[in-house]
C-alpha cells in the first residue's frame, strides 16, 4: 500500500468513527448533520490528497460544515416560463436552434441582496432556451447551484431536471441563511445544462 493509500485509509477512519458514534441519535436533524459533515470532510479529503495538502483540504471542508450550511434544508426551486420564443429572440437576439439545443443564462439577481444571519434570500436566474424543430420544441434542462464563500463551496444542490419548452424562463431558488453564518460576500453559482450544452452564471449576496 503506498503512502497516499495509507493516508486516505487513516483519514477515512478518523472521519467515519465519530460520525458513526453520533449516528446513534435518531433525530432527523442529527442525521442531516452527520451526513453533511461526512460528505464535506470526504470531499475536502479528496481535494487535499489531489493537491498534496490533506490538512488544508479537511480544514476548508470542515469550515463550511461548521458554520451551519451543511444542515440547512435545501428548498426545492421553482421554474417558470416568462417569455415566448419570439419575445426571447427580440429581447436577446437568441436565434432559433437548427441542429442542437442552445441554452444561455442572461442574468441573475439576489433579492434581497443584503441580509442578516438567520434570514432568507431568493436567487432569480433568467435564461433562454432554443430547441431544434426535430425535438418537438422541447428539451430536458438540468439545474444545479453551488454556494461559495472565499472560494470554498459551502453547500450545493442535487441536479434537478425538467422538460422545458423553447422560450425564456426564470428559475427561483430560496436560500435560508444559518443563524451563525459569517458576515461577508457569498456567491451563488447557477448551472443549467441540456445534454452536453451548458451555461453558468454567478449571483452575489451579502450577510451583514
Amino acid at each position: 500500500m503506498n503512502m497516499k493509500s495509507k493516508t486516505l485509509s487513516a483519514a477515512l477512519i478518523a472521519i467515519f468513527v465519530p460520525v458513526t458514534m453520533s449516528g446513534c441519535a435518531t433525530t432527523e436533524q442529527n442525521q442531516q448533520l452527520g451526513g453533511a459533515v461526512t460528505g464535506a470532510l470526504i470531499g475536502g479529503l479528496v481535494t487535499g490528497l489531489t493537491t498534496g495538502n490533506v490538512g488544508a483540504g479537511l480544514a476548508a471542508a470542515a469550515a463550511g460544515a461548521a458554520v451551519g450550511w451543511g444542515t440547512v434544508r435545501l428548498v426545492q426551486h421553482e421554474s417558470k416560463q416568462v417569455r415566448s420564443a419570439e419575445e426571447d429572440q427580440r429581447l436577446y437576439g437568441f436565434a432559433p436552434a437548427t441542429d442542437q439545443v442552445m441554452i444561455r443564462l442572461n442574468k441573475g439577481q439576489a433579492s434581497p441582496n443584503m441580509i442578516s444571519a438567520g434570514g432568507q434570500t431568493t436567487i432569480y436566474s433568467d435564461y433562454s432556451l432554443s430547441v431544434p424543430s426535430s425535438h418537438n420544441n422541447q428539451a430536458e434542462v438540468t439545474y444545479t447551484w453551488k454556494l461559495k464563500k472565499d472560494g470554498n463551496v459551502l453547500t450545493e444542490s442535487k441536479p434537478m431536471s425538467q422538460i422545458k419548452t423553447a422560450a425564456g424562463h426564470q428559475t427561483i431558488q430560496p436560500i435560508s441563511v444559518p443563524q451563525n453564518a459569517e458576515p461577508g460576500t457569498y456567491v451563488v453559482e447557477t448551472i443549467l445544462a441540456s445534454g452536453s450544452v451548458y451555461d453558468v452564471n454567478e449571483t452575489v449576496f451579502v450577510v451583514k
